[in-house]
């Protein structure tokens, strides 16, 4: 079971992000920008190791930044990712309550080709692959299943 149920916030705050009650919620996750757990992992190492660490880490890979097609909606920042019934939603989290504030992106379900999940030991690195070939990379938060989202878009 997940730290962190996503379906539960979302189907809490529907009214508020405009979601209709005949939308179904099936999964969602907490996702960060890729690299976000390997930086704040390394400046816990804190000195100057951990100072070295952190700004290798911080370099931004520009490849995984979409500036192009379906991908290119996708808000970079902490958000909720779920997928409906109808569906995948991007909504934006707040920082320090943790609840969902505000839809900031939305795709139909056929616009979505897969989601892949990988196996990290900090986070999940997660692809989102959209149908017109675009993609974006983010990273799943361990504790709140990213896994679920796979399993929902291919049941």
């Amino acid at each position: 079971m997940p730290l962190v149920n996503v379906v539960k916030k979302i189907d809490k705050a529907r009214n508020e992000l405009g979601i209709d009650t005949n939308e179904r919620v099936l999964a969602g996750c907490t996702t960060n920008p890729k690299g976000t757990v390997s930086r704040m992992t390394a400046k816990q190492l804190g000195g100057v190791v951990g100072a070295l660490v952190a700004d290798r880490v911080a370099r931004v890979d520009d490849s995984d930044v979409a500036t192009s097609g379906l991908a290119s909606a996708f808000v970079a920042g902490q958000n909720f990712l779920v997928l409906t019934d109808q569906r995948m939603l991007l909504v934006k989290m707040g920082a320090m309550t943790g609840k969902a504030k505000e839809l900031v992106a939305s795709w139909d379900r056929s616009d979505l080709a897969d989601v892949i999940v990988e196996e990290g030991r900090l986070a999940y690195p997660m692809t989102i692959v959209f149908g017109d070939g675009s993609a974006v990379k983010v990273e799943g938060a361990k504790g709140s299943d990213p896994k679920s989202l796979v399993a929902a878009l291919h049941a």
